[in-house]
């Protein structure tokens, strides 16, 4: 090679290197304005889409008359019963939850992503087979001869180093299956606390609608008492109606709770995927009220331990660093090893025993334009991203521990004051009922008595039913399990010891 070559490929090599870190993107300067060009392009699109006539259907299929042969004549099936407790509701989720289904599957993708991300440190093995026929012209005949040739081979080929870069294939996959199993385990928590919040909802609004119940009778018993009252000319017609309005006032918001009730019942029935007309018996007549002595300082740190969104958080902080690690497996030489057989011949039976090979292969890309320096500068970026996503998510959940711990408390107060009230006010309507029924008292007094009644007796349901949701958010909060998985049963009991 003489000077003038290598001069050229010096130049080559320069111009390379210099057009290589030339195309390092900086970006165009971030715009702090709309663009007005961008604006007017979307609005001649727009206008340029041609808009189909739509006939709007102002029929209103809710009248009878009009459903025509809309409606087949198929029965409904028929509602069956269930007796239901809070376990059973739960358990019920949890068995029949899509999303944990869903979450298992894909559990079971991650794992088979580890197996084909290990599966390439293994060795391949390799067959092929070639044949070709060409014409070869012969002088001395004046014709063609066809000529055939035939190539095998079995060539056999594993990596022993790869810079680090299968490796981190590996660990990255392994990372993300245990990512995918706290997903698996993260809503089978969700279900949980869906599924109480449901349970509870219908009990709480079992017992709003008897609320209710029991105010239509307290107006309707008051009504026949001022009726019996001015029948007698005791009392004047005024007291009359403004007893009958609130009466009517009373059936308007029983109407609701029963309302709400069965929408409850629908709800609690659509969480459990069981029919939804499923009419349901909850066996717990009353609202429970479970002990609660842990400190805050004990459900952070509860949270701080196996909270899933925190250990994903750490999770992913290991991915990006083997993405780092992968990103930098460009800058090092990969090494392999491999042999084989080849023959010529048609036959696989006609081995050469003595046509085999032993190779060795060392791979170094000393300059590959700068794709390797910005593929590290981007996963160390990525690395940052993570860090702070970890330690926004271990705020985020502290925060979220503090303030269910502190509705717990609050709703536990609010248990014992709803109670009094609700004594205080059932005492405040026998005494307002009795200065009526004497003439002592006015009609508005026995009117204001049951509305404050009632609104205790609503409140005290409320209460209990506050407590019950915080207790089971906190739970939620702190990263307790749905189902005690074999893989962190010995963890908990530990930390319950």
């Amino acid at each position: 090679m003489n000077k003038y070559t290598y001069r050229i490929l010096a130049a080559s090599v320069v111009m390379a290197l210099t057009f290589g870190v030339g195309a390092e993107a900086k970006g165009e300067k971030t715009r702090t304005t709309t663009d007005p060009s961008i604006t007017q392009k979307a609005f001649d699109a727009q206008m340029k889409q041609a808009s189909p006539d739509k006939t709007v259907n102002f029929n209103n299929m809710l009248m009878t008359q009009n459903l025509g042969d809309a409606l087949t004549n198929a029965a409904a099936p028929e509602a069956s019963s269930l007796d239901i407790d809070l376990r059973g509701a739960v358990s019920t989720a949890i068995r029949n939850n899509r999303d944990i289904t869903i979450a298992d599957l894909q559990r079971k993708e991650a794992e088979a992503d580890v197996s084909a991300a290990a599966a390439a440190k293994n060795p391949s093995v390799g067959y092929s087979w070639q044949g070709n026929q060409f014409k070869t012209r012969v002088v001395s005949t004046r014709g063609d001869m066809n000529n055939r040739s035939y190539s095998q081979g079995v060539n056999v080929s594993m990596p022993i180093w790869t810079g680090g870069n299968l490796e981190g294939q590996i660990n990255r996959a392994r990372y993300a299956k245990n990512v995918a199993d706290l997903t698996y385990y993260k809503t089978e928590a969700d279900t949980k606390l869906s599924a109480v919040k449901a349970y509870y909802g219908y009990l709480e609004n079992i017992k709003l609608a008897d609320v209710q119940a029991m105010s239509v009778n307290d107006y309707a018993s008051h009504l026949n008492n001022v009726q019996q009252q001015f029948d007698a000319g005791i009392v004047a017609k005024l007291d009359v109606l403004t007893s009958s309005t609130s009466l009517a006032n009373a059936k308007q918001r029983k109407i609701a709770a029963d309302n709400a009730r069965d929408i409850a019942e629908a709800n609690l029935n659509n969480i459990m995927r069981i029919p939804m007309n499923t009419k349901l018996n909850p066996l717990d007549k009353d609202f429970p009220e479970p002990a609660f002595d842990i400190t805050m300082d004990q459900a952070i740190a509860m949270a701080e331990k196996y909270r899933w969104e925190l250990i994903q958080s750490d999770y992913n902080v290991r991915i990006a660093n083997e993405a780092l690690r992968i990103a930098k497996s460009g800058y090092m030489p990969t090494v392999s090893v491999g042999g084989g057989y080849s023959w010529d011949s048609a036959a696989l039976s006609k081995v050469d025993k003595d046509d085999w090979a032993l190779l060795g292969k060392i791979s170094w890309s000393i300059w590959d334009g700068g794709s390797t320096q910005a593929a590290v500068k981007k996963a160390k970026e990525g690395v940052k991203v993570a860090q702070e996503q970890l330690l926004q998510a271990k705020e985020s959940v502290e925060l979220e521990v503090r303030q269910d711990y502190l509705n717990v408390l609050s709703y536990k107060e609010q248990i014992r004051a709803t109670e009094a009230a609700v004594a205080q006010a059932e005492e405040a309507y026998k005494i307002a009922t009795v200065r009526y029924s004497s003439g002592v008292g006015i009609n508005l007094d026995v009117l204001d008595a049951e509305l404050q009644l009632n609104t205790a007796r609503t409140n005290y349901i409320t209460a209990l039913y506050n407590y019950n949701i915080s207790l089971a958010t906190l739970e939620h909060a702190m990263g307790i399990p749905a189902v005690i998985h074999p893989e962190f049963a010995s963890p908990l009991n530990q930390a319950g010891k």
